[in-house]
């Protein structure tokens, strides 16, 4: 199975998610997520305030099954109670079956991360844990999780990308398959757009992509999910 993951980060009001759903609705008329749902699993991680909208209004693209499936951008540590501004996972477990813990940007602890993490499989929802470098692959990992790797210095900012290029990503998965046996599922994220996923759709390993500032145009998210239909 491989995983493409569109962070949003803190984009999108709703005239701009209403625009984004009907451009991806018309992108995906030359894409058959059906046929490829038992190897492709698309996951959209929006603001915890359009969890629930993105939910409903793309609930009708699979017959009987939802095709993109809801993510949250991240989780509490707590599990419920006097935590003012938190959103637990039992909370988010109505619409999320993922959620992004640890992404480089909030600069949390590995303890942190973890406890995230501990907190997403207790409420049946998979965390997507992030980590910064190949050697630290292992310390992340949990059963039942994805692992991100994600180099912060690659991450795009304000639309501007520094990717890697596909062969340092290609050496850094085999580095990581040191730690974490094939089968295990890893992604990567770091300024993943439509003009360099067809490089990282042959790297060895990959299980995926995290894609941030490229998920917010339809198009460009549309042609990064056609590269691992084929």
């Amino acid at each position: 199975m491989k995983y493409i993951v569109a962070n949003w980060k803190m984009n999108m009001d709703s005239n701009d998610l209403n625009k984004w759903i009907g451009g991806f609705k018309e992108e995906l008329r030359e894409i058959d997520l059906e046929k490829h749902k038992e190897k492709l699993t698309v996951i959209v991680a929006p603001s915890n305030l359009y969890i629930p909208i993105i939910h409903w209004k793309l609930k009708d693209l699979g017959a009987g099954t939802q095709l993109v499936k809801i993510a949250s951008q991240d989780t509490s540590v707590y599990d419920k109670g006097a935590h003012t501004g938190e959103v637990g996972g039992y909370q988010l477990s109505e619409y999320c079956g993922y959620s992004i813990v640890g992404h480089s940007e909030r600069k949390e602890s590995k303890d942190i991360v973890l406890k995230k993490a501990e907190m997403c499989l207790k409420n049946r929802i998979t965390p997507i844990i992030c980590f910064v470098s190949p050697e630290l692959s292992a310390d992340y990992y949990k059963d039942g999780s994805i692992l991100a790797w994600e180099d912060p210095s690659n991450i795009s900012v304000e639309g501007h990308y520094k990717n890697k290029e596909a062969g340092e990503v290609a050496g850094g998965f085999g580095k990581i398959r040191n730690y974490i046996e094939t089968g295990k599922k890893v992604i990567y994220g770091g300024s993943v757009n439509e003009k360099n996923v067809e490089d990282l759709a042959k790297v060895e390993g990959l299980d995926g992509v995290l894609v941030g500032n490229a998920s917010l145009n339809p198009k460009s998210f549309a042609q990064i999910i056609k590269a691992f239909c084929i």
